[in-house]
Formats: C-alpha cells, structure tokens, sequence
C-alpha cells in the first residue's frame, strides 16, 4: 500500500554493472547548478528584433567535480578509478541534451 513498485515508473528500468555503480551515484549527485552553460548569444534576426539565443550546456563545470566527490566522501583513488565513467556519462547526458534542443 505505501511502497512503490515497478508499475509506478514510467521508464523501462536500465541495470548498471557494480563497477559501474560508484560512478552512477557520482553522476546522480550532480546539482542542476554544477552544469556549465555556453554564454547566450545575442543578435538581430530577419526583421532587425534583438533576439537571444540559449547556448546549451558545455558539462559539468570543472569546480564540481571536487565539491561533489569530497560531499560523498570518495576518496582520491576511488576518484581515479570512477572519473573515466563519469566523463562518460557526462558525454552521453550532453547529447541526449542536445538531441531534446528544438
């Protein structure tokens, strides 16, 4: 009656392999704010209106990184070992990001 089960979710469930896990909990850690964004671009379109244009995100700013790691308290080897998957989860959020852009 309180608990949640699978039925609750509206996404197929994706498995992680254990070594790979460390790295997950890393990356759901990341706050909106630790994202670092292009600069907005401004111009003129068509019929001269000044018009901005939103830059899209870039990753996961560089001072993040650290502020996140000691907050979950990885060590600096665990970190050497998790920071490759988080790059490339990284990489796979910016083009799921880029691929949702209108």
């Amino acid at each position: 009656m309180w608990g949640v089960s699978p039925d609750d979710f509206a996404e197929e469930v994706t498995e992680v392999w254990p070594d790979c896990w460390p790295a997950v909990q890393f990356f759901a850690a990341v706050p909106p704010a630790a994202w670092l964004f292009k600069p907005d671009t401004s111009g003129k379109n068509a019929a001269g209106q000044l018009v901005t244009y939103f830059g899209g995100p870039v990753g996961i700013r560089p001072e993040a990184f650290r502020e996140i790691r000691l907050a979950l308290g990885t060590t600096v080897a665990q970190w050497r070992d998790i920071y490759p998957d988080v790059r490339v989860l990284e990489q796979a959020a910016l083009e799921a990001m880029r691929a949702s852009k209108p």
